[in-house]
C-alpha cells in the first residue's frame, strides 16, 4: 500500500526531502528546444525559471537540484515556522505569485506579462481568514510545491507542443533525509547526477544543476563584486554552509528570492567542490560517466592552489596572526579598523594570490 504524500512530507513539521520527478515513459521529453515565440529557449529552462519562482514564494528552502533531459532531481526542506512568522497579507501576496488569477503558462505561451494582482486583490483575500489559515499549511508544503512546479511546466509543454495528456509520471518519487548524513550525500547524488548520466564531465560544465550556479555565483563574485546578490545564479538556492547565528534560522532570508538564509551541510563551498571532485572520478561499473583522470583537480580548475592550501593548513598558527582570510577579506578588515595594512605572513609569502596559468608553472 502505498503511503499518502501527507504522512510522507507533512507540511506542519519541517522536513529536508529528495525528490525525482521522470517524465511520462521515462522518454527524453526535455533535450529540444522550445518555439521562439515562447518566453523560454530550453525545456530545461522553463523548469530552472519556474524552481526560481517558487522559491521566492513557497516558505521552502531548495537546497539541491539537477535537470537532465528525461527527469529532474530537487531536495526541499520545507520551513513552517517560517509560515507562522508571516502576517495574513504576506501569506496572501506570496499565494498570489503562485496563483496570479490568470494562468502563467499560457501568458508565457504567448510572451505576455497580464497585470499581476493588486494591493487591493491581496487585501481582499488577508480578509478571509479561513482561506488565510488553508493558504498558510500550503506556502510549507511540499505537495503544494510539487504541484505548482509540475502543474505549469506541463501546461505550457502541451501548449508548446499543440498536444494533451500526460507530461510527467503521476507521483514523484520522494526520500526523507533524517540526518546531516542522508543529506551530504543526497545532495552529491543530485549535483553529480549529470557527469554520472555522461552528459558533461565536471560540475563547472554541468549547467542545470545547483553546484553548477554556485560556481558562476562565486566567479561572478570575484569579478564584480558590485552585482547585488539577489542577482547572482545561485540567489534562489538555500546557502551551504549552516550559518553560526542560530536566529537566522528563526526568520525569512534578507534576499527576497528564497525562503532563508539558513544553510544545510557543515562544511564550506570549498571543502564541498573537493568532495564532489574526488567522489565524482570513481568508476562506478552500474554508470557509465565520471569525471577522467586527466582532467586536473578542481583546485586547479576554479583557480585554487592545492598546494597553497595545504601549506595554509599545516602552518597555520604561523602564517596567521590576528585575523585568519584571504586577501580579500583581510583587506576589508583592515579598512574597519582604520586602513592600516595587517600583518600576514601569509600574503607576504604569496600564498593568498591566485596560481600562476602560465605554460611554465603547469608543467613544474
Amino acid at each position: 500500500m502505498r503511503r499518502k504524500r501527507t504522512q510522507i512530507a507533512n507540511p506542519a513539521v519541517e522536513n529536508i526531502l529528495h525528490i525525482t520527478q521522470r517524465c511520462v515513459r521515462q522518454d527524453f521529453f526535455m533535450n529540444d528546444k522550445l518555439s521562439t515565440k515562447c518566453k523560454y529557449h530550453r525545456r530545461r529552462d522553463v523548469i530552472l525559471f519556474r524552481l526560481r519562482k517558487l522559491a521566492s514564494a513557497f516558505a521552502i528552502d531548495v537546497l539541491r537540484f539537477s535537470i537532465l533531459e528525461n527527469h529532474f532531481h530537487v531536495i526541499l526542506r520545507n520551513r513552517p515556522s517560517l509560515v507562522a512568522e508571516m502576517d495574513d497579507e504576506e501569506v496572501a501576496r506570496r499565494w498570489l505569485v503562485i496563483c496570479p488569477g490568470f494562468c502563467q503558462a499560457l501568458a508565457d505561451f504567448r510572451n505576455k506579462t497580464p497585470e499581476g494582482p493588486t494591493e487591493a486583490d491581496i487585501k481582499k483575500l488577508a480578509e478571509n481568514k479561513k482561506r488565510i489559515a488553508e493558504l498558510r499549511s500550503r506556502l510549507s508544503s511540499v505537495s503544494y510545491f510539487m504541484w505548482a512546479l509540475n502543474g505549469y511546466c506541463a501546461k505550457l509543454f502541451n501548449l508548446v507542443d499543440q498536444k494533451k495528456g500526460h507530461f510527467w509520471e503521476d507521483r514523484y518519487k520522494v526520500k526523507v533525509l533524517l540526518d546531516n548524513l542522508s543529506t551530504f550525500v543526497g545532495a552529491m547524488y543530485v549535483d553529480l547526477n549529470p557527469i554520472r548520466a555522461n552528459a558533461c564531465q565536471t560540475p563547472e560544465t554541468s549547467e542545470y544543476t545547483s553546484v553548477y550556479c554556485q560556481i558562476k555565483a562565486a566567479e561572478m563574485q570575484e569579478a564584480t563584486p558590485q552585482v547585488p546578490a539577489e542577482k547572482r545564479p545561485d540567489a534562489f538556492i538555500s546557502p551551504l554552509e549552516i550559518s553560526n547565528d542560530e536566529t537566522t534560522r528563526q526568520r525569512t532570508s534578507v534576499l527576497p528570492t528564497r525562503a532563508s538564509d539558513f544553510g544545510f551541510l557543515g562544511i564550506s563551498l570549498q571543502e564541498y567542490l573537493l568532495s564532489i571532485d574526488i567522489v565524482g572520478r570513481i568508476i562506478r561499473e552500474d554508470k557509465k560517466g565520471f569525471i577522467p583522470p586527466e582532467i586536473p583537480p578542481i583546485f586547479e580548475r576554479l583557480k585554487i592552489s592545492w598546494e597553497n592550501a595545504l601549506e595554509l593548513i599545516t602552518a597555520y598558527d604561523t602564517l596567521f596572526r590576528s585575523f585568519v582570510g584571504n586577501k580579500d577579506s583581510l583587506a576589508k578588515k583592515a579598512a574597519e579598523l582604520g586602513g592600516h595594512k595587517l600583518r600576514c605572513p601569509a600574503e607576504k609569502k604569496g600564498l593568498l594570490t591566485e596560481p600562476d596559468k602560465s605554460p611554465a608553472s603547469s608543467s613544474a
